[in-house]
């Protein structure tokens, strides 16, 4: 605090009238405050780390070539599936926004959805044990597209329920924005090494069998072996998952208080598409949500042949991830949210150019381009996984932010949260363009010549199909981020708008928290 502040402070404390004096204290005691204690945060980073505990990156492998579900049916389902999604996510919405409970408007739903994804999960895992290996090896067998279909909907709809009550929740642990920038920032950086261990373990196993280092006993080859394993993994880790989200409701704690009156839906989408700010950000989301569906794992796995190697290649990196995650607090002290998240959407995605070109126009004295061969991708993946780490932390704690910073927009304007409703209104603005990926890339694959056998019989994809795997994994994504990031420019919360809007919140909250206390006092 500066000399003239201290004696401004001085002042007003010696002849201040007695609610300047209490608009000031709060202003210097509540804004960076710390209420959550060690056990919430060790619970919140398993919480948070169960959404990620699983081996999702696989399943296309385990649809494609494993369950063997035929690329027309993949699309055909999710033209279904994007307006199941849509439907769905609106009820859920409305459910989760009109509950009032003892423990919270979220916390429910986080004990309820527990079970139900650990069973629903475990069994999509092990669709390929209910079916006979005639029935599996047949792309068009009906029964099996139904009980996958049937299960990809179910997952989803309990998944939203959690994903709808997780996104409120985090706005209403703490009150205090440094409070849950700590918590993003620990979580966030602890999650790397927890939530990534299974997939990690999957793609060594992966890279052994594939290159022959680990054998079937039986003599089955290699694709009943990854067939095994991805069963094993995939139930395994979904039972942890669901167990973990329902302890975890036994600990939460929902700190920020509703508005006692319960808005009507219809009112709340109002609000939530006539804020422009919270308008810039949900576009500029769904925007983002665009890609080929081929990202660099896939890349890595169908040209390389090596799953492995964005985890090799990043082992330099190790030494710069914490930066984004320890001084982002500092870094928002001096910058406006939207500043950091754009920053943390766009700058590296953007070195996929500089990678692209480097792939695909130099070429080996054999005449193999360099994306073609592990040794020459080796230092570029390595510089751009750097690059990645120092943005990490910002990247993924902005992500979050930027969010909550709206669901405290939304009550600043207009003195109710609407955290459900924003998080359906952008997950459905996020989910048209995320299905329309879903319902094209099976075509796309079909249209570059991706033969989905190949790799688990340990066969090179054809020269073309390889040179549009590659593009479309950083090429393509590249300009699509920067695309996506337009919008933010009329996002006009800037850090001055940031710091007042906190400061009167907590005003206002303090005021509501007594109300509530005393409507609850005259209830009893």
């Amino acid at each position: 605090m500066s000399e003239w502040n201290k004696q401004q402070m001085i002042e007003i404390a010696e002849h201040g009238a007695d609610e300047e004096v209490r608009r000031q204290l709060g202003k210097m005691t509540t804004v960076d405050r710390r209420v959550v204690s060690r056990k919430e945060t060790i619970g919140y980073m398993l919480f948070d780390g169960s959404a990620g505990f699983n081996i999702d990156q696989q399943r296309e492998l385990f649809i494609d070539s494993i369950l063997k579900i035929h690329l027309n049916q993949q699309s055909l389902f999710n033209v279904f599936a994007g307006v199941w999604d849509v439907v769905d996510d609106i009820v859920i919405g409305g459910i989760i926004e009109k509950t009032r409970t003892r423990w919270g408007k979220f916390v429910p739903y986080f004990f309820f959805a527990g079970i139900p994804f650990a069973a629903l999960v475990s069994l999509f895992w092990l669709l390929p044990l209910f079916f006979s290996p005639e029935h599996i090896n047949d792309r068009d067998y009906i029964p099996k597209f139904i009980a996958y279909v049937a299960l990809e909907l179910l997952i989803e709809t309990v998944t939203n329920f959690r994903n709808v009550a997780t996104s409120g929740y985090l706005s209403t642990v703490t009150p205090y924005p440094s409070d849950r920038r700590r918590l993003l920032a620990i979580t966030k950086y602890c999650n790397l090494f927890y939530a990534g261990v299974p997939n990690m373990i999957i793609e060594f196993l992966l890279d052994f069998i594939t290159n022959g280092l680990i054998k079937d006993a039986a003599g089955s080859g290699g694709s009943a072996l990854i067939r095994r394993v991805l069963m094993t993994f995939g139930a395994g880790t979904g039972i942890v998952s669901g167990l973990v989200v329902m302890w975890y409701s036994t600990v939460a704690k929902e700190r920020v208080r509703q508005s006692i009156r319960v808005p009507k839906i219809g009112e709340s989408l109002r609000v939530v598409f006539t804020n422009k700010p919270v308008l810039m950000y949900m576009i500029s989301n769904a925007l983002g949500s665009f890609n080929t569906g081929i990202f660099t794992n896939s890349y890595y796995r169908w040209v390389l042949f090596m799953t492995t190697f964005d985890t090799i290649s990043g082992i330099p990196s190790v030494f710069f991830q914490p930066l984004g995650f320890a001084k982002y607090n500092k870094f928002s002290a001096k910058y406006s949210t939207r500043t950091l998240y754009m920053l943390g959407q766009t700058v590296a995605k953007t070195c996929y150019i500089p990678m692209f070109l480097y792939g695909m126009f130099l070429k080996k004295k054999d005449g193999t381009r360099f994306f073609q061969n592990r040794w020459t991708m080796l230092p570029i993946a390595a510089l751009w996984e750097i690059v990645f780490a120092c943005f990490q932390g910002i990247n993924y704690i902005s992500t979050d932010e930027i969010r909550n910073e709206c669901n405290d927009y939304i009550e600043w304007k207009t003195g109710c949260r609407n955290e459900a409703t924003l998080s359906v209104a952008s997950t459905i603005l996020c989910k048209i363009p995320q299905r329309v990926n879903s319902i094209i890339t099976p075509k796309l694959k079909l249209w570059i010549g991706y033969d989905a056998d190949a790799y688990p019989e340990g066969r090179p994809q054809s020269e073309p199909a390889q040179k549009w795997i590659f593009a479309m994994s950083t090429l393509i994504p590249a300009c699509l981020a920067l695309l996506s990031i337009l919008p933010m420019f009329g996002y006009r919360i800037d850090k001055a708008t940031r710091d007042k809007m906190y400061a009167e919140l907590n005003e206002r909250r303090s005021a509501l928290a007594e109300k509530i206390s005393a409507t609850e006092g005259a209830e009893s």
